[in-house]
């Protein structure tokens, strides 16, 4: 038992060595490589349909839940306006994405209408390595869709761009974006 012990301590001096930057980003990794090695099993053995259904469903659980831990771990509440909701959004994707692979910026339009810019993708890099981008719908509809839930928010959301129709990047329109009172 003492043995373990130490061994545990050792292995702790060690990883305290590394940045906090590195670490985040090595978890950040392991998780969208647990992504991507799930959703071609999925493909592998129900067919790009069901796989992309699915990825949605599954995209949308996660996030619901990643939201409602990130809140937590913060001390922070549902956002009742748009910089508390934009503050909520930059965290997630600051916690949650790789910064190597994704390359993003929101702009808020006017009340109630911003934009999500992704210039760099990591599932887009992803499925154009393997020349499958035709086959795979974006996760990431989903995985938003759960961190709006976990925020309490009924938000609608329109491609207006995308890396995977050959644009420069994508663009994802948030266009009814209302606060509980």
């Amino acid at each position: 038992m003492e043995e373990s012990q130490s061994l545990k301590n050792t292995a702790r001096e060690i990883l305290a060595k590394v940045p906090a930057g590195e670490k985040r980003e090595l978890v950040a990794k392991s998780r969208w490589t647990c992504d991507s090695q799930w959703m071609m099993s999925m493909v592998f053995n129900a067919g790009w349909d069901i796989a992309n259904k699915m990825n949605l469903q599954v995209g949308q659980a996660v996030g619901k839940v990643e939201m409602f831990r990130l809140m937590k771990v913060l001390g922070l509440n549902k956002p009742k306006d748009e910089k508390e909701f934009m503050m909520l959004m930059t965290l997630a994707m600051e916690t949650f994405t790789t910064q190597d692979y994704f390359d993003y910026e929101f702009r808020l339009l006017s009340s109630g209408k911003w934009v999500g810019i992704i210039k760099q993708c990591y599932a887009y890099t992803k499925v154009r390595s393997i020349n499958v981008e035709k086959d795979y719908e974006c996760g990431c509809f989903g995985l938003r869709a759960g961190w709006y839930q976990a925020m309490g928010l009924d938000v609608k959301e329109k491609l207006i761009k995308c890396l995977k129709d050959g644009a420069d990047q994508c663009e994802i329109m948030v266009e009814s974006l209302a606060f509980p009172v």
